[in-house]
């Protein structure tokens, strides 16, 4: 188990008396009887500093150097914006020293340097290179004053983050520490000459073999790299040979996975056994850049470089994954949540997996990892769209598309101008293809069927089942998709990693929704847009002067009495299913217990318990206050959409007077049919599906169901999870229970009601 050290010296002292005879008194101080650890210089004490205008002195880091010509000022040093105490002007290079005195060298066993800094350093200890950072060229070789780092880095400490830790065992300093006085000499480069910031915030600390105490307390984040050995939960260990991973484009590294088997201990010790190879790794995310706990982009390789598809953890084999990094979702599992629960209701979204990272020896916490959103048989399942592939039914699938920001992974697609000024624009990128990849014609045809849709919503006769925007989407992924977003009360919802997909039309190339993604600030974890409230519908928040707006059509689509209809009896289904209160909290206790005592190690690693991470609304000083606050802001979310969703029903006052079946639509059809039909009182309903030769396939729903409009959908699966051949199939709906009328206090026996739709499946 990782130990980060957070050690409150206590000083004593020690009264030796031999025998019974009166002897002087001595005093010594003692820390501990064990090696321990210690701090001989803080970033915080006074510097002697120099600013790279120009080169300074060859000796500048050299012990007997003199100083006197150059500033003091307190560490760190940088362009202020948050971590620094003396304030420099815009440079490409500082150059800062700080002396110290080293007592009982023989006892000092291993030191460490704990390094914040952006963009680039070296560090010298008496005029000797003892560390650099990977983006400063090889070790050893000549750094020049106005010299750039290869690759931007960006500090952490004013984050909330921790400094890197860099461990030297006494073979690295031999014959480099002296007895006495000694120097730290650092210089630190920033990626270019307009860079917004610039920091150095560097600190030294040695390992004692014996229990006296002679230097200060190692700080409150004091960490080791090397402490973590084992944990319950499969291991990464990733290796880039030295190299910064860079924002973009990927590097070349190892990556070998330690999983012994479900339930067993997994040792960083033992032998790479679920994966041992190449990946490509950069950073990846777009605000989440900024915390100082990185999530990657990793593509599996062979030894040539080239996609390696591999099934990690159980998930289909792919080459494409995430590393997600829970930072500001203290929890550590608002995503793995909502993800389950889309997978509960039939939708596709990215599995699952917790581990714990290792790279370059550097324990980095607990994390997650995802399936990336792509086209592929196990993940989006539409057609592949080749470039040559520009006209007819060629042209009309398959396509992922997704609102966000303008910047970010896919950088490329067009601008929805608002229609009028009561509503804002919004931004289509490119998903798949991707935007290097998309060919003209294919731009120009996804462009158009969205503004089709768009101006559909737009008139007059929108919700019109035949014309309007019901026969353009698929409604079961709109009603799921809404479902989610609201559960969550998500604030990026819908305007922000909100994706959508269509097929070709030959393969049912109706809009839908989804898959979801990104949910690190739903759940209650957001203080703006009042994503902290459990109450009020997220697709109608007000978000003023914000750059990215809600897509109108879903305001619009929100307003049709259908869709709220549909929306309020797929809740009601979930709700009696695995959106229960008991549901909830089984799922939440799971995965409690599965990440264990993985979350003590990583939050020793990322101290965030206790401290504002933005834009946390609330704050747990435990880890236990964290998960009973997402437990009860989901239960009170729910209860509240409960209520919500039960006045909607009523005031639309849409109960139908006949029991009836709506024609099957799309009919023929290839993927999913939707079935819809009235129901006029509560009663027992039986939906079954039969081939033409009646031969029992599926039972759809077989139970009681409230009075109201009701949806299914077929997939074209038979009892056992087949899928059927081609063919024309029998959809029979019966109501054959009685009715218990409450204010009579009698039961009324109806009739059996049986109604049948045909309808052709084509494979």
């Amino acid at each position: 188990m990782k130990n980060i050290k957070r050690k409150k010296f206590k000083f004593f002292m020690i009264y030796i008396l031999r025998f019974i005879f009166f002897i002087p008194i001595f005093s010594f101080t003692i820390v501990q009887s064990q090696s321990h650890w210690e701090t001989a210089v803080y970033a915080e004490d006074i510097w002697s500093y120099f600013v790279g205008t120009n080169p300074p002195p060859d000796n500048w880091n050299q012990l007997n150097f003199d100083t006197s010509d150059w500033s003091a000022g307190q560490g760190g040093f940088g362009y202020a914006d948050g971590d620094d105490n003396t304030v420099i002007s815009n440079t490409l290079s500082v150059f800062f020293r700080k002396s110290f005195n080293v007592v009982a060298l023989e006892e000092i066993s291993s030191l460490a340097i704990h390094a914040d800094y952006d963009d680039g350093f070296v560090v010298y200890i008496n005029g000797t290179e003892v560390l650099r950072s990977a983006n400063m060229g090889e070790s050893g070789s000549q750094v020049t004053y106005d010299q750039t780092a290869e690759t931007d880095h960006e500090a952490v400490m004013y984050q909330g983050g921790a400094p890197e830790a860099f461990v030297l065992h006494h073979n690295d300093f031999d014959g480099v520490l002296t007895a006495g006085d000694n120097v730290l000499a650092i210089e630190v480069h920033n990626v270019n000459t307009t860079s917004s910031d610039m920091s150095g915030l560097f600190y030294l600390s040695f390992e004692l073999s014996d229990g006296v105490s002679y230097y200060g307390e190692t700080p409150e984040w004091f960490y080791l790299p090397d402490e973590f050995s084992s944990s319950h939960l499969p291991i990464i260990v990733v290796n880039t040979n030295g190299q910064e991973i860079p924002n973009e484009d990927k590097i070349t590294a190892h990556m070998g996975i330690i999983y012994n088997a479900p339930g067993e201990i997994n040792y960083l010790s033992d032998p790479y056994n679920h994966y041992d190879g190449f990946i490509g790794i950069e950073i990846r995310g777009s605000s989440t850049t900024w915390f100082p706990k990185k999530q990657f982009a990793v593509e599996t390789r062979d030894s040539l470089g080239e996609n390696n598809n591999v099934p990690l953890f159980g998930m289909p084999e792919e080459n494409d994954w995430i590393f997600n990094a829970p930072y500001t979702d203290k929890s550590l599992m608002r995503n793995v949540i909502i993800y389950k629960m889309a997978r509960d209701a039939g939708k596709y979204a990215t599995r699952s997996h917790y581990f714990e990272l290792v790279i370059d020896g550097d324990y980095r916490g607990l994390y997650v990892m995802f399936e990336k959103i792509k086209r592929d048989d196990n993940r989006v399942n539409i057609s592949k769209l080749e470039p040559e592939e520009i006209s007819d039914d060629d042209i009309t699938g398959g396509y992922i598309i997704k609102v966000d920001k303008w910047d970010g992974e896919n950088i490329g697609g067009w601008y929805s101008e608002p229609p009028s000024d009561s509503y804002g624009g919004f931004y289509y990128q490119y998903h798949y293809p991707k935007p290097d990849e998309i060919v003209y014609d294919q731009q120009q045809y996804i462009m158009s069927y969205m503004e089709s849709f768009e101006q559909t919503i737009l008139s007059d006769d929108f919700a019109n089942p035949e014309t309007g925007y019901p026969s353009i989407i698929d409604w079961g992924s709109f009603i799921d998709f809404f479902i989610m977003q609201e559960i969550t009360k998500n604030v990026d919802g819908y305007r922000l990693s909100s994706f959508l997909h269509k097929d070709k039309d030959s393969d049912d190339g109706r809009l839908v929704a989804g898959p979801i993604w990104d949910f690190n600030l739903g759940f209650g974890n957001a203080d703006y847009y009042n994503g902290w409230d459990t109450q009020g519908w997220q697709v109608e928040a007000d978000l003023p002067n914000d750059d990215f707006s809600i897509p109108y059509w879903w305001c619009t689509i929100w307003s049709d009495q259908s869709f709220r209809w549909s929306v309020q009896q797929r809740w009601n289904s979930l709700r009696n299913n695995f959106l229960s209160n008991a549901s909830v909290n089984s799922l939440i206790d799971s995965l409690q217990s599965h990440i264990g005592e993985a979350a003590d190690r990583n939050f020793e690693r990322w101290p965030t318990l206790g401290q504002y991470v933005w834009p946390n609304y609330y704050i747990g000083q435990t880890y236990q206050d964290e998960i009973d606050y997402l437990r009860n802001w989901i239960i009170n979310r729910m209860e509240w959409m409960d209520s919500e969703l039960l006045s909607i029903q009523t005031e639309m006052c849409l109960i139908p007077e006949q029991f009836s079946m709506n024609p099957l639509y799309p009919n023929p059809f290839n993927r999913s049919v939707s079935i819809r039909y009235d129901i006029p009182l509560d009663s027992k309903i039986k939906l079954n599906v039969f081939n033409i030769n009646g031969k029992h396939i599926n039972t759809l729903f077989n139970g009681r169901t409230h009075a109201g409009t009701h949806s299914m959908s077929w997939n074209g699966l038979d009892k056992n999870g087949n899928i059927v051949s081609s063919g024309t199939y029998i959809v029979l709906l019966q109501a054959n229970n009685f009715i218990y009328n409450q204010q009579e206090n009698v039961n009324y026996i109806w009739d059996d009601y049986k109604e049948t739709k045909k309808v052709i499946l084509v494979k």
